[in-house]
């Protein structure tokens, strides 16, 4: 399964992840040699040890090595590398500034200063770090991070602290971007940037300048009056101020008014849920319950069907085998009628006759038929941040839309939502929220879009064109998953079939821009987790999540993460089994 746009043509999705997949492997390779790290790995943009993300802030390490040149791929690996095999991760977080966008740039800071502590001998490691940062910088030429205050910001500081500790990229282009800023910069952190190259050899000593460097430019964030300065709005918009899985640091503590909500309540109810531990809705005018039919035209529609049938085929999955293994998993045995003329049994009094006739005959009794009865009902909940657009989108709508044509086989009920935002950075309630005069937090501040790719009440056939929207990604924007989650909790529980069960698919943290950069830290977050928590503990349904390329231990108790990267195989097809198997009631 490839992750490129489902229009590409199946030859083309095929020799493009067979690129890729010989990039990362490359990549890898040179990964574990410089670093001396024998378990490292560098897969689906992400870099892992022993099969843990381990994430890092520096933007020039976010493209996609299926975006990306050999020496290009090389060059983010041979980063890594050094990063891994200079830096103390321990010590780099105890000296981390506590602002969080400080914290950003303390990271990326140290990770140039990593970068320059190559050796000057391996001419090979300095070009391919150049081509790295050149392609990024070429993405950046092409995309909108400089259109926002924050990415002009940051580009020109990257630009300042390489060309001190590195080298300077003769880039028109780039020179003409960041003139303006750098002359303004260069004023408020020359002293920090001078000291840069003399304490690059000392990772404590080189912290120091970069805390304070990185204070004063969260200061210089906090003060600005752009819409756009959340940097993990940034991130969910553009994919390249960011790589996936930077873990912050630490930026997941949460403010006071937030954390420990269920640690002071034994038991919730459902209503509770709403304002647990705080959380609160500033206006729901303008969110939005939306069918999946509902988000493109007809003809789209079918183009997207015919596209999502095609990748269905090319899997080659026998659905009638995977249907008979989800029964099994999903099913119960039920009484269905009697057998009779058996050997064992209940005596059945009609062939008395046959043994008083036939003292050798034996098939005089019956035995209770049973069949095994999915009397059980799952709902599948999916992710439509724009994360999720560098993600295996494609492979997820495959997965989803192969399970709902076994599932209803094996006379399992689905249902199939998404969940998204109407619009980025808060959109019509953002402001609304101004128009009130921008009260201290003020909650969520987002339009919650909630998408029905199929109910349950609908067969997968009737069913196939809005689940083909799955396969466009137009609608993906931010997440509100605290909400989503209870959202599909309530429907699930109100349907008859007394087995439930509700499967999340996500790559990440909830990230909605206007609430994060009005609320504490930990507002989105902690939510999710109250709710996880309670759907968890406190009822029947069983909850289960699907980490696309990532973790989600911390929040889900039962969890498992899923490679997508690739062609979908048998595992895949048994992540139900994986997380309900075990836990079966």
């Amino acid at each position: 399964m490839s992750s490129n746009s489902a229009d590409d043509a199946p030859s083309g999705v095929s020799n493009e992840l067979s690129r890729t997949r010989q990039l990362e492997r490359h990549g890898a390779a040179s990964l574990r040699a410089l670093s001396g790290e024998p378990t490292a790995e560098y897969r689906a943009s992400r870099l892992r040890l022993g099969h843990k993300a381990q994430g890092f802030a520096s933007p020039h390490l976010g493209v996609s090595f299926a975006e990306s040149t050999l020496s290009g791929s090389r060059g983010i690996a041979d980063s890594l590398a050094l990063r891994l095999r200079f830096s103390d991760r321990e010590l780099h977080q105890a000296l981390a500034p506590t602002d969080g966008i400080a914290r950003i740039f303390f990271d990326v800071f140290e990770q140039l200063r990593c970068e320059s502590l190559a050796d000057d001998a391996l001419r090979g490691i300095q070009k391919n770090l150049d081509a790295a940062f050149v392609q990024w910088c070429n993405t950046v030429h092409g995309g909108a991070m400089a259109d926002s205050a924050l990415g002009i910001l940051l580009y020109s500081v990257v630009h300042m602290v390489r060309s001190r500790l590195i080298s300077t990229i003769e880039d028109e282009i780039a020179e003409a971007m960041i003139e303006a800023t750098r002359a303004n910069l260069s004023k408020i952190i020359g002293h920090e940037l001078y000291a840069f190259k003399k304490e690059r050899f000392d990772q404590s000593a080189f912290a120091e300048h970069a805390v304070s460097m990185a204070n004063k430019l969260a200061a210089m964030i906090d003060d600005d009056s752009h819409d756009d300065t959340d940097v993990e709005s940034v991130k969910e918009r553009h994919s390249i101020i960011l790589p996936p899985d930077w873990d912050g640091a630490g930026l997941d503590e949460v403010g006071d008014g937030v954390a420990g909500a269920l640690a002071e309540a034994d038991v919730l109810d459902d209503s509770q849920l709403d304002t647990v531990g705080g959380y609160h809705v500033f206006t729901t005018e303008f969110d939005k319950q939306v069918s999946g039919e509902s988000l493109y035209r007809e003809s789209k529609r079918a183009d997207l069907r015919a596209t999502l049938d095609k990748h269905v085929l090319a899997q080659a999955v026998s659905v009638p085998r995977l249907a008979r293994e989800l029964q099994h998993l999903f099913a119960e045995p039920a009484d269905d009628g009697w057998l009779f003329g058996q050997e064992a049994g209940l005596v059945d009094a009609r062939r008395l006759a046959q043994l008083v006739s036939n003292p050798h005959y034996k098939q005089v009794f019956v035995e209770r038929r049973q069949q095994p009865k999915a009397n059980s009902a799952v709902t599948f909940l999916i992710d439509n941040s724009g994360s999720m657009k560098r993600q295996r989108f494609v492979a997820v709508a495959t997965l989803i839309d192969t399970f709902c044509r076994a599932l209803q086989l094996a006379d399992v009920t689905t249902e199939v939502l998404g969940f998204t935002t109407g619009n980025w950075n808060g959109g019509q309630a953002l402001e609304a929220w101004r128009k009130a005069g921008m009260p201290e937090q003020p909650g969520r501040l987002g339009e919650a879009l909630h998408v029905v790719y199929k109910d349950q009440h609908t067969a997968w056939r009737r069913s196939r064109s809005g689940l083909s929207s799955l396969l466009e990604t137009l609608h993906f924007r931010e997440g509100i998953d605290g909400e989503a989650l209870l959202w599909a909790y309530r429907r699930l529980i109100r349907q008859s079939e007394p087995q439930k069960y509700l499967v999340v698919i996500s790559d990440g943290a909830p990230m909605d821009a206007a609430t994060h950069h009005n609320n504490p830290d930990g507002f989105l977050e902690q939510h999710l987790r109250d709710v996880a928590g309670h759907i968890e503990k406190q009822t029947p349904v069983q909850l289960g999540a699907i980490g696309i390329d990532l973790d989600l231990s911390d929040t889900y108790q039962n969890s498992v993460g899923l490679d997508l990267n690739g062609t979908l195989g048998q595992a895949s097809y048994r992540v139900l089994h994986t997380l309900f198997s075990r836990r079966m009631r």
